[in-house]
């Protein structure tokens, strides 16, 4: 299969539910849905990709409009559906369909699949009416490409009518090519050969008219015979699609779909406030679990009935549930379905549902009554390649001894008796951990007894996927900056007159000129807020800062929300109520808007007109935004951070301390700091105020010995009123310029992280691999050491090596393909501190166009047969197979080499 052609826009998915997401949808070019059954945010997001489903010969009764149908619009029934088929030539019942599509297009839908086309062929017996339906229905085709002529339309079927409007569409679908649905037996079926070939010749019409042809097949099997059918329909020159019969899951295309998403269950109630924030699947296991590339779903049993078909969404399951749901015995058969499909199930601290002898033998496993009393001794053995991790385990008594059968032992309990209790161990169907055998509790800590990141690939059989890396960007770790704004208005300890900001702009801002992203809070600078008497001088220092070119303008709210969960709750926006929740601004009633947009812009306001094309928000208080409000921001295109507990040291040197990328709430996701700030380093700014030059630790032990965050500067710019604290931070900024880094604003960080919870994988052959996302997230890991071949790559520039990692460098574009190599022929970029806008081959010239926020450095290498062109004001060092380009001052260039 070429390359060429799977970057093509050839790639339709159908769903009508809300087991819909972000990974998925950059999996296809086009993505048809149900629009009333999803948030609007998807629209948004992929506003090319989007298609909203819009019948139109049938009348749907259920769905909820403005306007109600009216019954003489109906002229038939369609009971298979339970729908009204609906009579075309009405011009009210047209209107009634264009309006619908109008609300779907300023719902930010701008793509339309146009169902039950053939619906009207229930009239073919009375040819004037059949005519003058078919009449109806071209007429309406025409009006709508005419309304919206950029909009992608798609029809199925309609076969009849393509000569008269294949000019108006865009692409024809069909159902069941090789596989349907009955709905009336609940069966899936082989399409007998005659239907397939009338079928197979309608659509290729379609493709002579150079439409799109797709055909929606039907299947409840597995991954891998999807595929197969998908595999078939491919080989027959039409685009595939298999799906369950009700289009309510994921399906498939013939690219394999890597999945990223792990499966959580937890019983979300017994954490505080009931939130996830909390729990100990979010703060221990998904990090690890994002550290290979996957993506954790927290999944709440005590409020969600168990998912079906797992496969279609997820690579594998983990279960870690305390206290009791109504799913707990329902799990046990949900659990054996699961395993039946090859899903691999890993338990922790508990199974969950009670164990019988006939489940413990379903599950492997048998429970042995202990022999021995509390008081007897027992030694703790690990088996290679496990031993003890951050400490060592130390188990509790049982009554019942677990012993697994045919099982990889990870951790034994070992009696003088010869009695055994395994409480961890990888199983044929996973894995389980049991009780305080992998984790202990000591006061507020959290230590792992074996390595989890080794045991939780081993039992889950993590593979080694590429991997999307937001913690480096072009063959470096990131490296950025961003303050919040409290303490603006904090005067100078030496120097009373001052306020802290003016000592941050001459010590700080101006003198390390790398990418920084500086907050203020409306609430504090403003007139109208807690210092009116200040604000004048505010305001010119504000203006001050933020025509330093290398500053970008955010927002730390209005208000500054101590509890963003709380304060926008209505009976706690008055200025009374308020006070508990907020800044006590002088009468300010809680208003989202102005804790956001409008504080983004009174920002904005003093920053020079080029700086005001982005949106930024540092979250305030607990950083604990509902989803309610990461909604409200993202559909006001604001970029957004904060929260996560980063705050690993040598003497507090564990995982529990090193948060994920973020946390997810529905379809919305909170992107998380990669280092907590100096509030936490100093006591909450007791003391002592040097405390900040600790996060230097924290910078090392995030890198190694495996690379878990970029390098985030993070404070507030309270920061310059002490001397201790001003030192610190000069401290931490020098040792962080001296690291070799990619400079990057805190916008494009937030975006990278975005990209790694939504992009895409596929396998595309032997060592050859595809990356769907939005073309923010270009860095691809691999966890041992490959090649790339470039030159039969697409958009990959290059890759660099960390030990026996490898970080691949992506361009902007938002498909790649990686084709991995034993040798090298191609020129390729090592690393740069910038980032890569694009990369193109020639026949015998490669051409990497380069950018970054600081003058450009970069290091390639090059084989003997290949030279560098001339290149003005660029400085070129020479040394054996590398190249590397500094520049004094100029912030991009296009590179080109040309081989012989």
């Amino acid at each position: 299969m070429l390359f060429s052609s799977l970057l093509a826009d050839n790639r339709y998915a159908f769903i009508y539910s809300k087991n819909i997401d972000d990974v998925f949808i950059n999996f296809y070019d086009k993505v048809v849905v149900e629009a009333d059954a999803i948030d609007d945010i998807y629209a948004l997001r992929y506003p090319n990709k989007m298609v909203a489903y819009v019948s139109v010969g049938e009348i749907e009764p259920w769905r909820k409009t403005p306007t109600p149908y009216k019954k003489s619009w109906i002229i038939s029934k369609n009971k298979t559906w339970n729908s009204l088929i609906a009579d075309l030539n009405k011009k009210a019942y047209r209107k009634f369909i264009m309006d619908r599509i109008d609300r779907l297009y300023k719902r930010g839908y701008r793509n339309f699949f146009l169902d039950t086309m053939d619906a009207y062929h229930v009239t073919r017996k009375d040819k004037e009416l059949f005519k003058k339906q078919q009449k109806a229905l071209i007429d309406f085709i025409h009006k709508l490409r005419k309304k919206y002529p950029k909009s992608k339309i798609i029809i199925n079927r309609g076969f009849e009518i393509l000569g008269q409007i294949h000019n108006d569409i865009d692409a024809v679908v069909a159902e069941s090519l090789i596989s349907r649905y009955d709905n009336n037996t609940k069966s899936y079926i082989p399409v007998p050969p005659k239907d397939q070939k009338w079928l197979l010749k309608s659509l290729k019409k379609a493709q002579e008219y150079g439409l799109d042809a797709i055909s929606i097949d039907y299947s409840d099997g597995n991954v891998t015979q999807r595929v197969n059918i998908a595999k078939k329909i491919k080989k027959l020159g039409i685009i595939p699609y298999v799906t369950d019969g009700l289009l309510q899951h994921q399906g498939d295309c013939d690219v394999i779909r890597l999945r990223r998403k792990i499966l959580i269950l937890f019983n979300q109630s017994v954490f505080k406030d009931k939130n996830p924030v909390y729990s100990d699947v979010h703060l221990l296991l998904a990090m690890i679990l994002e550290y290979y590339g996957y993506i954790p779903i927290l999944y709440d049993i005590s409020t969600k009935k168990l998912p079906d078909r797992v496969e279609d969404k997820y690579h594998s399951v983990i279960i870690w549930s305390s206290g009791k749901t109504k799913n707990d015995e329902k799990l046990y058969k949900w659990v054996n379905k699961v395993k039946s499909k090859g899903i691999k199930i890993l338990f922790f601290n508990n199974f969950v549902f009670k164990l019988t002898s006939d489940r413990l033998k379903s599950l492997g496993l048998k429970s042995i009554k202990n022999q021995n009393s509390i008081l007897d001794k027992s030694n703790i053995k690990y088996y290679k390649p496990y031993k003890a991790y951050e400490i060592p385990a130390s188990l509790e008594y049982r009554d019942e001894l677990i012993e697994p059968q045919n099982a990889q032992k990870v951790l034994s309990e070992i009696y003088s008796n010869g009695q055994t209790n395994t409480p961890i161990a990888i199983t044929s169907w996973g894995g389980y951990a049991l009780e305080s055998s992998f984790l202990l509790n000591i006061g507020n800590e959290s230590y792992w007894t074996i390595d989890p990141f080794k045991f939780i690939k081993n039992a889950l059989r993590l593979k080694d996927i590429p991997i999307p890396d937001p913690t480096t960007e072009a063959g470096r770790r990131i490296l950025f900056v961003h303050i919040d704004g409290d303490g603006f208005v904090e005067r100078v300890r030496t120097d009373i007159n001052k306020l802290s900001p003016q000592v941050l702009i001459d010590e700080i801002y101006k003198k390390y000129k790398i990418p920084q992203t500086v907050s203020i809070i409306q609430g504090e600078v403003d007139s109208i807020g807690l210092f009116p008497k200040l604000s004048p001088k505010m305001k010119k220092i504000a203006k001050e800062l933020y025509s330093i070119p290398w500053i970008e303008p955010a927002s730390h709210s209005f208000s500054h929300p101590f509890f963003w969960g709380k304060a926008i709750q209505p009976k706690n926006s008055t200025p009374k109520a308020g006070k508990d929740y907020h800044l006590p601004i002088p009468n300010y009633t809680f208003s989202l808007k102005k804790e956001t947009v409008g504080s983004i812009n009174f920002a904005l306001s003093f920053a020079p007109k080029y700086k005001n094309k982005k949106k930024i928000l540092f979250w305030s208080g607990d950083c604990l935004p509902p989803k309610k409000v990461l909604s409200f921001v993202e559909k006001n295109n604001i970029l957004a951070i904060n929260g996560g507990d980063t705050t690993i040291e040598k003497s507090y040197a564990w995982l529990s301390h090193i948060a994920p990328f973020g946390l997810q709430r529905d379809e919305y996701w909170q992107i998380y700091t990669a280092q907590q700030n100096e509030n936490i380093f100093t006591n909450e700014w007791t003391g002592p105020f040097w405390g900040f030059r600790y996060v230097i630790d924290t910078f090392k032990l995030t890198e190694n010995p495996r690379r878990l965050k970029a390098i985030d500067i993070y404070y507030h710019l309270y920061s310059g009123s002490r001397v201790a604290s001003l030192k610190a931070l000069k401290e931490v900024y020098n040792w962080a310029i001296k690291q070799k880094t990619s400079k990057l604003y805190t916008s494009q960080y937030i975006k990278k992280v975005k990209g790694f919870y939504h992009t895409a994988l596929g396998k595309i052959g032997n060592n050859s691999y595809e990356i769907r996302n939005q073309g923010y997230l270009r860095t691809i890991r691999f966890d041992k050491k490959v090649k790339v071949d470039i030159k039969n790559s697409k958009g990959i520039a290059g890759f660099n090596y960390k030990g026996d990692t490898t970080y691949i460098t992506l361009d902007k574009r938002d498909k790649h393909i990686i084709k991995l190599t034993n040798r090298v022929l191609s020129p390729y970029l090592i690393d740069c501190n910038g980032w890569v806008e694009n990369i193109k081959y020639y026949s015998n010239q490669y051409i990497f166009k380069l950018k970054a926020n600081i003058p450009l450095e970069a290091n390639f290498y090059t084989p003997l047969s290949c030279k560098i062109k001339s290149t003005q004001n660029i400085n070129i060092i020479k040394k054996q197979n590398r190249i590397s380009i500094i520049s004094d001052s100029q912030k991009g260039a296009t590179i080109a080499f040309e081989c012989q």
